[in-house]
Protein backbone atom coordinates (compact mmCIF):
# COMPACT_ATOMS: atom_id res chain seq x y z
CA UNK A 1 0.00 0.00 0.00
CA UNK A 2 1.47 3.38 -1.02
CA UNK A 3 1.33 6.10 -3.85
CA UNK A 4 1.96 5.65 -7.76
CA UNK A 5 5.60 6.28 -8.94
CA UNK A 6 4.25 9.72 -11.13
CA UNK A 7 3.24 10.98 -7.58
CA UNK A 8 6.39 12.98 -6.26
CA UNK A 9 4.64 13.15 -2.67
CA UNK A 10 1.30 12.23 -0.45
CA UNK A 11 -0.16 15.61 0.11
CA UNK A 12 -0.34 15.93 -4.23
CA UNK A 13 -1.57 12.21 -4.17
CA UNK A 14 -4.64 12.31 -1.93
CA UNK A 15 -5.49 15.64 -3.37
CA UNK A 16 -6.08 13.47 -6.94
CA UNK A 17 -7.35 10.71 -4.62
CA UNK A 18 -9.65 13.13 -2.83
CA UNK A 19 -11.13 14.48 -5.99
CA UNK A 20 -11.95 11.21 -8.02
CA UNK A 21 -13.96 9.84 -4.65
CA UNK A 22 -15.93 12.58 -4.66
CA UNK A 23 -16.73 12.11 -8.35
CA UNK A 24 -17.49 8.63 -7.51
CA UNK A 25 -19.06 8.51 -4.32
CA UNK A 26 -22.64 7.88 -5.53
CA UNK A 27 -20.61 4.05 -6.18
CA UNK A 28 -19.67 3.40 -2.53
CA UNK A 29 -21.71 6.57 -0.51
CA UNK A 30 -24.67 3.73 0.92
CA UNK A 31 -24.62 0.70 2.01
CA UNK A 32 -25.70 -2.22 -0.57
CA UNK A 33 -28.82 -2.70 1.13
CA UNK A 34 -29.42 0.84 -0.53
CA UNK A 35 -28.22 -0.08 -3.69
CA UNK A 36 -31.67 1.22 -6.03
CA UNK A 37 -30.67 4.91 -4.31
CA UNK A 38 -26.45 4.30 -5.97
CA UNK A 39 -28.27 3.14 -9.16
CA UNK A 40 -30.28 6.07 -9.50
CA UNK A 41 -27.55 8.28 -9.27
CA UNK A 42 -25.91 6.28 -11.63
CA UNK A 43 -25.30 8.29 -15.28
CA UNK A 44 -27.18 6.66 -17.79
CA UNK A 45 -24.53 6.17 -20.24
CA UNK A 46 -23.35 3.81 -17.30
CA UNK A 47 -26.49 2.32 -17.36
CA UNK A 48 -26.97 1.02 -20.98
CA UNK A 49 -23.29 -0.11 -20.57
CA UNK A 50 -23.80 -2.28 -17.95
CA UNK A 51 -27.53 -3.32 -19.66
CA UNK A 52 -25.94 -4.53 -22.47
CA UNK A 53 -22.71 -5.54 -21.82
CA UNK A 54 -21.45 -9.33 -22.33
CA UNK A 55 -20.06 -11.43 -19.68
CA UNK A 56 -16.61 -11.50 -20.84
CA UNK A 57 -16.46 -7.52 -20.53
CA UNK A 58 -18.18 -7.25 -17.46
CA UNK A 59 -15.51 -9.74 -15.63
CA UNK A 60 -12.24 -7.53 -17.40
CA UNK A 61 -13.51 -4.34 -16.42
CA UNK A 62 -12.25 -4.43 -12.76
CA UNK A 63 -8.77 -4.63 -14.21
CA UNK A 64 -8.07 -1.44 -15.27
CA UNK A 65 -4.36 -1.45 -15.74
CA UNK A 66 -5.29 -3.50 -19.23
CA UNK A 67 -7.66 -3.05 -21.94
CA UNK A 68 -8.28 0.50 -22.46
CA UNK A 69 -10.42 -0.54 -25.70
CA UNK A 70 -14.22 -1.16 -26.17
CA UNK A 71 -15.42 1.16 -23.48
CA UNK A 72 -17.52 4.55 -23.43
CA UNK A 73 -16.02 7.71 -23.16
CA UNK A 74 -17.01 8.64 -19.56
CA UNK A 75 -16.05 4.61 -18.75
CA UNK A 76 -13.00 4.93 -20.01
CA UNK A 77 -12.26 8.12 -18.07
CA UNK A 78 -13.14 6.32 -14.74
CA UNK A 79 -10.82 3.72 -15.27
CA UNK A 80 -8.17 5.62 -16.76
CA UNK A 81 -8.13 7.44 -13.05
CA UNK A 82 -8.41 4.61 -11.16
CA UNK A 83 -5.44 3.35 -13.20
CA UNK A 84 -3.83 6.82 -12.18
CA UNK A 85 -4.56 6.69 -8.76
CA UNK A 86 -3.71 3.06 -7.94
CA UNK A 87 -0.49 1.38 -7.64
CA UNK A 88 0.01 -1.36 -9.94
CA UNK A 89 2.10 -3.26 -7.01
CA UNK A 90 -0.88 -3.87 -5.12
CA UNK A 91 -2.12 -6.02 -7.47
CA UNK A 92 0.60 -8.16 -7.67
CA UNK A 93 -0.21 -11.36 -5.96
CA UNK A 94 3.54 -12.31 -4.61
CA UNK A 95 3.19 -14.32 -0.92
CA UNK A 96 5.96 -15.69 0.24
CA UNK A 97 6.38 -19.38 0.64
CA UNK A 98 6.15 -20.68 4.01
CA UNK A 99 9.11 -22.82 4.99
CA UNK A 100 10.61 -25.23 7.64
CA UNK A 101 7.87 -27.46 10.08
CA UNK A 102 4.52 -26.60 9.85
CA UNK A 103 2.30 -28.50 12.12
CA UNK A 104 -0.59 -26.30 12.21
CA UNK A 105 -1.90 -28.01 9.38
CA UNK A 106 -3.13 -30.44 11.52
CA UNK A 107 -5.17 -28.58 13.21
CA UNK A 108 -8.62 -28.48 12.79
CA UNK A 109 -9.30 -25.36 10.88
CA UNK A 110 -10.23 -23.49 7.38
CA UNK A 111 -7.60 -23.36 5.31
CA UNK A 112 -7.78 -20.02 4.76
CA UNK A 113 -6.49 -19.88 8.59
CA UNK A 114 -4.35 -22.25 7.88
CA UNK A 115 -2.54 -20.46 5.45
CA UNK A 116 -2.84 -17.14 7.04
CA UNK A 117 -1.02 -18.77 10.33
CA UNK A 118 1.15 -20.65 8.26
CA UNK A 119 2.49 -17.96 6.59
CA UNK A 120 2.60 -14.98 9.28
CA UNK A 121 4.47 -17.31 11.52
CA UNK A 122 6.97 -17.98 8.93
CA UNK A 123 7.49 -14.23 8.24
CA UNK A 124 7.55 -14.11 11.86
CA UNK A 125 10.36 -16.21 12.65
CA UNK A 126 11.99 -14.43 9.85
CA UNK A 127 11.96 -11.09 11.24
CA UNK A 128 11.59 -11.50 14.96
CA UNK A 129 14.71 -13.79 16.28
CA UNK A 130 15.83 -11.15 18.01
CA UNK A 131 12.85 -10.37 20.29
CA UNK A 132 12.82 -11.47 23.84
CA UNK A 133 9.36 -10.89 23.89
CA UNK A 134 6.98 -11.01 21.29
CA UNK A 135 2.80 -9.50 22.12
CA UNK A 136 0.47 -11.10 20.28
CA UNK A 137 -2.66 -8.59 20.16
CA UNK A 138 -6.11 -9.93 19.69
CA UNK A 139 -4.52 -13.30 20.08
CA UNK A 140 -7.97 -15.56 20.07
CA UNK A 141 -7.62 -19.33 20.36
CA UNK A 142 -3.92 -19.00 20.33
CA UNK A 143 -3.00 -20.75 17.08
CA UNK A 144 -0.76 -18.12 15.80
CA UNK A 145 0.96 -18.31 19.27
CA UNK A 146 1.25 -22.25 18.82
CA UNK A 147 2.52 -22.31 15.22
CA UNK A 148 5.33 -19.63 16.91
CA UNK A 149 6.33 -22.10 19.71
CA UNK A 150 6.44 -25.03 17.27
CA UNK A 151 8.62 -23.09 14.87
CA UNK A 152 11.17 -21.72 17.46
CA UNK A 153 10.82 -23.20 21.57
CA UNK A 154 12.53 -19.81 22.74
CA UNK A 155 10.11 -17.69 22.05
CA UNK A 156 8.18 -16.30 24.87
CA UNK A 157 5.02 -14.80 23.39
CA UNK A 158 2.40 -12.70 25.59
CA UNK A 159 -1.09 -13.27 23.91
CA UNK A 160 -3.83 -10.52 25.05
CA UNK A 161 -7.48 -10.97 23.81
CA UNK A 162 -10.31 -8.82 25.07
CA UNK A 163 -12.85 -11.89 24.95
CA UNK A 164 -12.44 -14.50 28.26
CA UNK A 165 -13.85 -17.83 26.88
CA UNK A 166 -11.52 -17.30 23.90
CA UNK A 167 -8.36 -17.02 26.55
CA UNK A 168 -9.50 -19.81 28.92
CA UNK A 169 -9.84 -21.89 25.11
CA UNK A 170 -6.12 -20.41 24.81
CA UNK A 171 -4.91 -21.62 27.74
CA UNK A 172 -6.36 -25.10 27.70
CA UNK A 173 -5.60 -25.73 24.35
CA UNK A 174 -1.46 -24.54 25.33
CA UNK A 175 -1.67 -26.93 27.95
CA UNK A 176 -3.62 -30.12 25.81
CA UNK A 177 -1.70 -29.52 22.69
CA UNK A 178 2.23 -28.53 23.14
CA UNK A 179 4.68 -29.93 25.55
CA UNK A 180 4.58 -28.94 29.31
CA UNK A 181 7.59 -26.33 29.02
CA UNK A 182 5.02 -24.24 26.72
CA UNK A 183 2.66 -23.53 29.59
CA UNK A 184 5.85 -21.62 30.90
CA UNK A 185 6.85 -19.76 27.70
CA UNK A 186 3.16 -18.71 26.39
CA UNK A 187 0.97 -16.50 28.73
CA UNK A 188 -2.73 -15.62 27.84
CA UNK A 189 -4.22 -12.44 29.13
CA UNK A 190 -7.62 -11.28 29.10
CA UNK A 191 -7.05 -7.83 28.02
CA UNK A 192 -8.98 -4.91 25.74
CA UNK A 193 -5.52 -3.25 24.26
CA UNK A 194 -6.15 0.68 23.92
CA UNK A 195 -3.22 3.15 22.97
CA UNK A 196 -2.57 3.49 26.72
CA UNK A 197 -2.22 -0.40 27.49
CA UNK A 198 2.22 0.24 27.59
CA UNK A 199 2.15 0.03 31.21
CA UNK A 200 0.11 -3.05 31.38
CA UNK A 201 2.23 -4.93 28.80
CA UNK A 202 5.56 -4.07 30.43
CA UNK A 203 4.32 -5.21 33.20
CA UNK A 204 3.36 -8.55 32.45
CA UNK A 205 6.05 -8.98 29.89
CA UNK A 206 8.17 -8.84 32.60
CA UNK A 207 6.44 -10.94 34.76
CA UNK A 208 6.51 -13.55 31.73
CA UNK A 209 10.44 -13.13 31.59
CA UNK A 210 11.10 -13.24 35.08
CA UNK A 211 9.67 -16.63 35.37
CA UNK A 212 11.92 -17.90 32.53
CA UNK A 213 15.21 -16.41 33.83
CA UNK A 214 16.04 -13.12 31.99
CA UNK A 215 16.06 -10.28 34.14
CA UNK A 216 16.01 -7.71 31.12
CA UNK A 217 13.68 -6.78 28.37
CA UNK A 218 15.30 -4.93 25.97
CA UNK A 219 13.61 -5.56 22.80
CA UNK A 220 10.02 -6.66 22.19
CA UNK A 221 7.61 -7.00 18.91
CA UNK A 222 4.57 -6.81 18.87
CA UNK A 223 2.35 -8.78 15.99
CA UNK A 224 -1.24 -9.43 15.48
CA UNK A 225 -2.75 -11.63 12.66
CA UNK A 226 -5.99 -9.74 11.07
CA UNK A 227 -5.92 -7.18 14.06
CA UNK A 228 -9.78 -5.42 13.86
CA UNK A 229 -10.66 -1.91 13.53
CA UNK A 230 -8.82 0.47 15.85
CA UNK A 231 -6.46 -2.70 17.37
CA UNK A 232 -3.76 -1.73 14.20
CA UNK A 233 -3.87 1.51 14.98
CA UNK A 234 -3.47 0.76 18.66
CA UNK A 235 -0.43 -1.20 17.69
CA UNK A 236 1.48 1.43 16.07
CA UNK A 237 1.11 3.95 18.94
CA UNK A 238 2.44 1.66 21.42
CA UNK A 239 5.09 0.69 18.72
CA UNK A 240 6.11 4.52 18.94
CA UNK A 241 5.63 5.44 22.95
CA UNK A 242 7.28 1.99 24.22
CA UNK A 243 11.22 2.29 24.30
CA UNK A 244 10.85 -1.73 24.59
CA UNK A 245 9.13 -2.38 21.53
CA UNK A 246 11.61 -2.64 18.53
CA UNK A 247 8.99 -3.37 15.85
CA UNK A 248 5.57 -4.09 14.68
CA UNK A 249 4.36 -6.48 12.16
CA UNK A 250 0.31 -6.56 11.76
CA UNK A 251 -1.97 -7.44 9.00
CA UNK A 252 -5.01 -5.24 9.66
CA UNK A 253 -8.74 -5.70 8.59
CA UNK A 254 -12.35 -5.06 9.58
CA UNK A 255 -11.87 -0.98 8.21
CA UNK A 256 -15.67 -1.08 8.68
CA UNK A 257 -15.85 -1.28 12.04
CA UNK A 258 -13.53 1.54 13.16
CA UNK A 259 -14.84 3.73 15.86
CA UNK A 260 -17.23 6.77 15.81
CA UNK A 261 -16.47 10.15 17.87
CA UNK A 262 -18.85 10.44 20.54
CA UNK A 263 -19.17 13.94 19.64
CA UNK A 264 -19.74 13.35 15.68
CA UNK A 265 -23.29 13.76 16.06
CA UNK A 266 -24.33 11.01 13.65
CA UNK A 267 -25.14 7.57 13.73
CA UNK A 268 -23.57 4.37 11.13
CA UNK A 269 -26.95 5.47 9.09
CA UNK A 270 -25.57 8.59 8.11
CA UNK A 271 -23.69 10.18 5.15
CA UNK A 272 -20.69 11.59 6.85
CA UNK A 273 -19.25 9.84 10.02
CA UNK A 274 -16.78 11.63 11.91
CA UNK A 275 -14.31 8.29 13.07
CA UNK A 276 -11.23 8.28 15.93
CA UNK A 277 -8.60 6.94 13.66
CA UNK A 278 -9.65 7.73 10.00
CA UNK A 279 -8.39 9.86 8.88
CA UNK A 280 -5.34 9.84 10.50
CA UNK A 281 -2.22 11.39 8.34
CA UNK A 282 -2.03 15.31 8.20
CA UNK A 283 -1.13 14.64 4.40
CA UNK A 284 -4.87 13.02 4.02
CA UNK A 285 -6.59 15.12 6.65
CA UNK A 286 -5.45 18.31 4.82
CA UNK A 287 -6.49 16.84 1.30
CA UNK A 288 -9.57 16.21 3.07
CA UNK A 289 -10.03 19.75 4.31
CA UNK A 290 -8.98 20.97 0.97
CA UNK A 291 -11.70 19.22 -0.60
CA UNK A 292 -14.80 21.84 -2.64
CA UNK A 293 -17.03 19.07 -2.96
CA UNK A 294 -18.91 16.68 -0.77
CA UNK A 295 -17.15 13.74 0.24
CA UNK A 296 -18.16 10.36 2.07
CA UNK A 297 -15.35 8.53 4.08
CA UNK A 298 -18.02 6.72 5.74
CA UNK A 299 -19.02 3.30 6.60
CA UNK A 300 -20.16 2.07 3.63
CA UNK A 301 -16.81 3.17 2.04
CA UNK A 302 -14.87 1.51 4.55
CA UNK A 303 -16.82 -1.05 4.03
CA UNK A 304 -16.12 -1.05 0.26
CA UNK A 305 -12.18 -0.90 1.38
CA UNK A 306 -12.39 -4.30 3.34
CA UNK A 307 -14.56 -5.90 0.61
CA UNK A 308 -13.17 -9.23 -1.73
CA UNK A 309 -10.69 -8.21 -3.78
CA UNK A 310 -11.12 -8.38 -8.05
CA UNK A 311 -9.03 -11.31 -7.86
CA UNK A 312 -11.97 -13.71 -7.87
CA UNK A 313 -14.37 -11.71 -10.34
CA UNK A 314 -12.66 -12.60 -13.26
CA UNK A 315 -13.46 -15.87 -12.79
CA UNK A 316 -17.33 -15.15 -12.25
CA UNK A 317 -19.66 -17.26 -14.71
CA UNK A 318 -22.61 -15.19 -16.34
CA UNK A 319 -25.22 -17.36 -14.51
CA UNK A 320 -23.07 -16.35 -11.26
CA UNK A 321 -23.07 -12.96 -12.10
CA UNK A 322 -27.19 -13.27 -12.93
CA UNK A 323 -28.03 -14.81 -9.42
CA UNK A 324 -25.66 -12.31 -7.42
CA UNK A 325 -27.31 -9.33 -9.02
CA UNK A 326 -30.27 -10.81 -7.98
CA UNK A 327 -29.54 -10.96 -4.66
CA UNK A 328 -28.52 -7.98 -4.29
CA UNK A 329 -31.93 -6.22 -6.23
CA UNK A 330 -34.18 -8.03 -4.29
CA UNK A 331 -32.85 -7.22 -0.90
CA UNK A 332 -32.68 -3.65 -1.76
CA UNK A 333 -36.26 -3.42 -2.90
CA UNK A 334 -37.35 -5.25 0.67
CA UNK A 335 -35.36 -2.34 2.13
CA UNK A 336 -36.87 0.21 -0.11
CA UNK A 337 -40.70 -0.97 0.53
CA UNK A 338 -40.14 -0.83 4.45
CA UNK A 339 -41.17 2.47 6.66
CA UNK A 340 -38.64 3.68 8.43
CA UNK A 341 -39.49 1.81 12.10
CA UNK A 342 -39.45 -1.16 10.03
CA UNK A 343 -36.75 -3.82 10.03
CA UNK A 344 -36.12 -6.38 6.98
CA UNK A 345 -33.63 -9.57 7.88
CA UNK A 346 -33.11 -12.55 5.34
CA UNK A 347 -34.91 -15.69 6.07
CA UNK A 348 -32.99 -18.60 7.70
CA UNK A 349 -35.16 -20.47 5.46
CA UNK A 350 -37.34 -19.30 2.44
CA UNK A 351 -41.17 -19.89 2.24
CA UNK A 352 -42.22 -22.28 -0.55
CA UNK A 353 -43.54 -20.84 -3.56
CA UNK A 354 -46.95 -19.94 -3.48
CA UNK A 355 -50.01 -21.04 -5.34
CA UNK A 356 -50.84 -17.60 -6.57
CA UNK A 357 -46.70 -16.93 -7.50
CA UNK A 358 -45.88 -13.73 -8.04
CA UNK A 359 -42.75 -10.65 -7.94
CA UNK A 360 -44.08 -9.86 -4.69
CA UNK A 361 -43.92 -13.04 -3.21
CA UNK A 362 -40.37 -13.76 -3.99
CA UNK A 363 -40.13 -10.65 -1.87
CA UNK A 364 -41.51 -12.20 1.37
CA UNK A 365 -40.57 -15.69 0.98
CA UNK A 366 -37.05 -14.39 1.40
CA UNK A 367 -37.36 -11.63 3.86
CA UNK A 368 -38.95 -11.13 7.32
CA UNK A 369 -40.24 -7.80 8.20
CA UNK A 370 -39.52 -6.99 11.88
CA UNK A 371 -40.40 -3.60 14.32
CA UNK A 372 -37.47 -1.75 14.60
CA UNK A 373 -38.94 -0.29 18.02
CA UNK A 374 -39.55 -3.96 19.66
CA UNK A 375 -38.02 -6.56 17.01
CA UNK A 376 -41.00 -8.63 16.78
CA UNK A 377 -41.64 -10.10 13.55
CA UNK A 378 -44.43 -8.10 11.33
CA UNK A 379 -46.66 -9.14 8.35
CA UNK A 380 -45.80 -7.26 5.07
CA UNK A 381 -48.67 -5.42 4.27
CA UNK A 382 -50.98 -4.63 1.15
CA UNK A 383 -48.88 -1.08 1.34
CA UNK A 384 -45.78 -2.94 0.87
CA UNK A 385 -46.72 -4.57 -2.11
CA UNK A 386 -47.83 -0.91 -3.96
CA UNK A 387 -44.58 0.20 -2.69
CA UNK A 388 -42.91 -2.56 -4.32
CA UNK A 389 -44.85 -2.25 -8.03
CA UNK A 390 -44.20 1.37 -8.03
CA UNK A 391 -40.18 0.40 -8.06
CA UNK A 392 -40.61 -2.45 -9.98
CA UNK A 393 -42.34 -0.83 -12.54
CA UNK A 394 -39.11 1.15 -12.93
CA UNK A 395 -36.63 -1.63 -13.72
CA UNK A 396 -38.77 -4.14 -16.43
CA UNK A 397 -36.88 -6.65 -18.15
CA UNK A 398 -34.54 -7.99 -15.40
CA UNK A 399 -32.73 -4.64 -15.74
CA UNK A 400 -32.92 -4.22 -11.77
CA UNK A 401 -30.51 -7.36 -11.36
CA UNK A 402 -28.02 -6.27 -14.39
CA UNK A 403 -27.52 -2.59 -13.03
CA UNK A 404 -27.00 -4.25 -9.15
CA UNK A 405 -24.13 -5.76 -10.53
CA UNK A 406 -23.15 -3.24 -12.66
CA UNK A 407 -22.23 -1.17 -9.45
CA UNK A 408 -21.28 -3.92 -7.80
CA UNK A 409 -18.80 -4.27 -10.86
CA UNK A 410 -17.62 -0.61 -10.20
CA UNK A 411 -17.40 -0.81 -6.70
CA UNK A 412 -15.00 -4.08 -7.78
CA UNK A 413 -12.97 -1.93 -9.33
CA UNK A 414 -12.28 1.00 -7.01
CA UNK A 415 -12.04 -1.61 -3.61
CA UNK A 416 -8.24 -1.49 -3.94
CA UNK A 417 -8.41 1.93 -4.39
CA UNK A 418 -10.24 2.58 -0.91
CA UNK A 419 -8.06 -0.06 0.97
CA UNK A 420 -4.93 1.89 -0.69
CA UNK A 421 -6.29 4.95 0.55
CA UNK A 422 -6.73 3.65 4.48
CA UNK A 423 -3.33 1.28 4.58
CA UNK A 424 -1.24 4.55 2.77
CA UNK A 425 -3.01 6.93 5.38
CA UNK A 426 -1.26 5.02 8.67
CA UNK A 427 2.07 4.77 6.74
CA UNK A 428 1.98 7.92 6.49
CA UNK A 429 0.65 8.78 9.80
CA UNK A 430 3.39 6.42 11.54
CA UNK A 431 6.11 8.05 9.90
CA UNK A 432 4.35 11.71 10.71
CA UNK A 433 4.34 10.31 14.45
CA UNK A 434 7.73 9.05 14.55
CA UNK A 435 9.35 12.35 13.43
CA UNK A 436 7.33 14.10 15.92
CA UNK A 437 8.37 11.54 18.51
CA UNK A 438 12.37 11.93 16.87
CA UNK A 439 12.06 8.15 16.71
CA UNK A 440 13.57 6.89 13.67
CA UNK A 441 11.69 4.00 11.40
CA UNK A 442 11.56 2.16 8.67
CA UNK A 443 8.08 1.51 7.45
CA UNK A 444 6.42 -0.41 4.93
CA UNK A 445 3.73 -2.91 3.97
CA UNK A 446 4.45 -6.17 2.41
CA UNK A 447 1.97 -8.62 0.48
CA UNK A 448 2.28 -11.89 2.94
CA UNK A 449 -0.54 -13.93 1.65
CA UNK A 450 -2.62 -14.75 -1.22
CA UNK A 451 -5.67 -12.67 -1.37
CA UNK A 452 -7.71 -14.81 -3.45
CA UNK A 453 -7.25 -16.96 -0.57
CA UNK A 454 -7.12 -14.28 2.64
CA UNK A 455 -8.08 -10.69 0.59
CA UNK A 456 -6.75 -8.82 3.94
CA UNK A 457 -3.19 -10.15 2.86
CA UNK A 458 -0.47 -7.12 3.85
CA UNK A 459 1.38 -7.20 6.47
CA UNK A 460 2.43 -3.36 8.30
CA UNK A 461 6.14 -3.81 9.08
CA UNK A 462 7.66 -1.26 11.17
CA UNK A 463 11.07 -1.14 12.73
CA UNK A 464 13.16 1.68 15.20
CA UNK A 465 16.30 2.49 13.67
CA UNK A 466 19.10 2.71 16.08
Amino acid sequence: MSMPRKFDNPENYFESVVDFLSSYSWVYRRANTECLVSIDSMPQDFKNYFLAVSNEMLNEFPFFHENFDAFPASLLIFRKELARLTPEETFENIFLEATGRQPISKLRIPKKKQHEIKHFATHINANCLEAQIVVDLGSGLGYLSQALYELNKNYLILGLEADKTRVETARNRCRQCLPPAATKSISYEQKFVDANSGVYIDKHSLELAKNNGCLEVKNMSIIGLHACADLSINAMRLFLKMDRVKSIHIIPCCYHKLALQFDCGGTDNTDQNNFVNFPLSIALRKAVNACKRELYLNRPFLRLACQQTRARWRRTSCEEHAEHGCRMYMRALADSVRYSNELVKPRKRSLPDHENHSSFWELVKRFQLFSKNTGTPMEWQPIHRERFQEISEKYTDRQGPRLAEGLQCMQTAMQKLCENVILFDRLCYLQEAAAEHKVHVRVRYEQLLDEKVSPRCHVLVAEKLS
